[in-house]
């Protein structure tokens, strides 16, 4: 009997060193969660950030791009500009030769 009661005792005490242990493993556990939600949290603000500096840089770069063709619009009105001008030099200067 005294057999039976040591071996109950034992084994009552191995299941509460688990429990124990089960309980040790889930706090760590639960810490890990919490630091887990946490870094989430920091990225997720980290990724927002960069979503709205790409979207800002994309407006950037449309301005840009608006501005490069108003440029090249403007190099175009020059080129054509400078085209006349030449030509009516040719003119001036075929008339001198004239006269």
């Amino acid at each position: 009997m005294r057999e039976v009661c040591w071996s109950l005792t034992v084994i009552i005490l191995l299941v509460l060193a688990g429990c124990s242990s089960l309980k040790s493993e889930n706090e760590k556990l639960k810490e890990e969660i919490v630091d887990v939600s946490a870094e989430n949290e920091k990225l997720r603000k980290e990724l927002n950030t960069l979503k709205s500096e790409n979207s800002k840089m994309h407006m950037r770069v449309a301005q840009l791009h608006m501005e490069i063709a108003a440029l090249y619009q403007e190099i175009q009105n020059m080129q054509k500009d400078l085209d006349a001008l030449k030509a009516q030099l040719k003119v001036g200067d075929r008339k001198n030769k004239k006269s």
